[in-house]
């Protein structure tokens, strides 16, 4: 075998090498990117559940407002309901206040 041989074998082994330093380079790096993108994503699902939450609870606190402010006005109902029935049958309410 002579030198220009052992040469270009020389030459065709550091050409192997380098192609495989790039594909491990590239894949070290899709695999970084990988990872990162996994780390946003579960930041976001994070966040985005947070935000779900809170909003839950500003909704919450809203129809408990409504409901209490519906109880009353069904109370205020009965009392009324209560009033007429007790009331004598004598009192027209479409002269009541009138002139």
């Amino acid at each position: 075998m002579g030198a220009r041989a052992l040469s270009v074998s020389a030459v065709v082994v550091l050409a192997a090498a380098a192609a495989a330093v790039v594909v491990v380079r590239r894949r070290e790096v899709r695999w970084r990117r990988e990872a990162v993108s996994e780390r946003l994503m579960a930041g976001c699902a994070v966040r985005d559940s947070e935000a779900l939450r809170l909003e839950l609870d500003r909704f919450r606190r809203r129809l408990d407002v409504e409901l209490a402010g519906a109880a009353v006005v069904s109370a205020a109902g009965v009392v009324v309901d209560e009033a007429w029935a007790s009331a004598p049958s004598r009192i027209d309410p479409s002269q009541e206040g009138g002139w």
